[in-house]
């Protein structure tokens, strides 16, 4: 294959064209090769409208089907664009906070801080109870009465339906049980009265297409200090 070949009367145009901006042939051509050496597969041709097309005017009527070809496939190239900065993430707001080896539960309590994080206030109220939930049967309840006996089961299961009990005859049951927990009456005492904030309230959100929760009413529930009470119960529990 010969050496591609600049069509006269294209050169002559460029010429014509530009000669107030460049005084010689040869530096046209050698513009034509940098715009080659940018995209090898134009044509010297289709190189010569895109030299054109800079200057405000065009050479197209002059090109081959072949330079035309060329031409399209600038239209095809993989066009940069800038990355778009990812959208900066909120700091994590901390309003629960549990020391557990309970992977589960972990994974509850970072759930509850993200809703909170991002407004999703009727989650994050839910979130909550079910949270007191488990812990009120699985880090009170049971660590106090045993799977030994049916009545301690009793406390925290339903044999009739073969499920934990519901959250608000957790709380009863508990309360009821105040005696049972001796020098620490007072606490449990304490942790019920503060977890039953969240029992008629989540009621209402989980069946209610009316009720959504606020910020405000998650902050007047001092989720924190309920668990930091129940931690406190918890060790006392396991060391006692």
């Amino acid at each position: 294959m010969g050496k591609p070949k600049l069509k006269p009367k294209i050169m002559e145009i460029l010429r014509e064209r530009t000669k107030e901006q460049i005084k010689t042939e040869q530096a046209i051509r050698n513009a034509l090769s940098r715009i080659r050496g940018k995209r090898p597969y134009l044509t010297l041709n289709a190189a010569a409208e895109i030299f054109a097309k800079k200057r405000g005017f065009s050479v197209a009527r002059y090109l081959t089907d072949r330079d035309r070809e060329t031409l399209k496939a600038i239209e095809v190239e993989k066009v940069k664009i800038p990355p778009v900065k990812a959208k900066l993430r909120k700091k994590l707001m901390i309003i629960a906070n549990y020391n557990t080896d309970d992977k589960l539960l972990r994974a509850h309590v970072k759930e509850i801080n993200k809703t909170y994080t991002y407004g999703c206030y009727t989650a994050c109220f839910v979130l909550c109870r079910k949270v007191l939930e488990n812990l009120i049967i699985h880090h009170i309840l049971r660590k106090k009465y045993p799977d030994k006996t049916r009545e301690h089961r009793e406390k925290y299961f339903d044999f009739d339906k073969g499920r934990f009990l519901d959250f608000n005859k957790l709380l009863n049951n508990l309360r009821k049980s105040v005696k049972d927990f001796g020098p620490e009456k007072p606490l449990i005492e304490r942790i019920s009265e503060l977890a039953g904030g969240f029992k008629e309230t989540a009621n209402e959100m989980t069946h209610s297409l009316y009720h959504i929760a606020t910020k405000k009413e998650i902050d007047n529930k001092n989720f924190q200090h309920i668990l930091d009470l129940i931690k406190k119960l918890e060790d006392t529990l396991q060391n006692g």
